[in-house]
């Protein structure tokens, strides 16, 4: 990934597929300045499947060529930032917020390269962060810990709201954060579905979540109560 991309507050380096043909949001003259939108699906070494949201501009491909190249059923590489913004009147299976990649470099990988995953965000929390168990298990029997957390984070285009899901111990380290710490989170970007109920409607509608999973989280205040970051295990 581009050194000036890596150095900033809120970066991704993804490898996935393209699995829908590019879409025009927002015509240019200039073919640099033209905005596409697509999805992008990637499988974990679990075997589960995620896909984004994914848009990116012309001069995210390098060439006018290039762009063409970039279509479904590629893999792609990708260097940029996770942004959201409002949604206005959204559907009932819509969250208000739309969370997606925005890359600034992207690449048909031929022949294709390394699998990659890696997210780094550096903002201030601005929710109280919610902990609770879940109804499944540990191996061990015990019940998981998670805690959600959404961080503000600034860039030159705005503020970001990024949600994030600690596990485990990162779970219990996030929860003594409170609003307006900041916090260094590194992870990987994810997605997940589950039924949201509606009054006056009948079927639940089946909605997509977009999160952070925090492997490692970064907090003067974690530090200052003795509860060593190091601890913690990847998810």
């Amino acid at each position: 990934m581009d050194q000036k991309i890596m150095e900033r507050s809120n970066t991704i380096g993804i490898v996935g597929i393209i699995t829908d043909k590019p879409y025009l949001i927002l015509d240019a003259s200039e073919w640099r300045k033209r905005l596409y939108e697509t999805k992008l699906e990637r499988v974990r070494p679990s075997g589960a499947k995620d896909i984004f949201i994914l848009q990116f501009d012309g001069s995210a491909a390098g060439t006018e060529k290039r762009i063409e190249e970039i279509t479904k059923g590629v893999e792609v590489m990708i260097g940029g930032e996770i942004r959201t913004e409002n949604v206005y009147d959204p559907r009932p299976e819509e969250n208000r917020v739309k969370i997606y990649i925005y890359a600034e470099m992207i690449a048909v990988n031929d022949p294709p390269v390394d699998d990659q995953n890696e997210v780094t965000i550096r903002g201030n929390i601005c929710r109280p962060p919610y902990y609770r168990q879940t109804r499944s298990r540990t191996v061990k029997g015990k019940r998981r810990t998670v805690t959600n957390l959404i961080v503000a984070v600034n860039s030159n285009k705005g503020t970001n709201y990024i949600p994030c899901v600690c596990f485990g111990w990162q779970a219990f380290l996030a929860n003594a954060l409170e609003v307006g710490d900041y916090v260094e989170i590194y992870g990987r970007f994810q997605s997940r579905e589950y039924r949201k109920r509606i009054d006056g409607q009948k079927p639940p509608y089946l909605v997509t979540v977009y999160e952070v999973c925090a492997n490692k989280i970064k907090s003067r205040k974690i530090k200052e109560e003795g509860q060593e970051e190091e601890r913690g295990s990847d998810v």
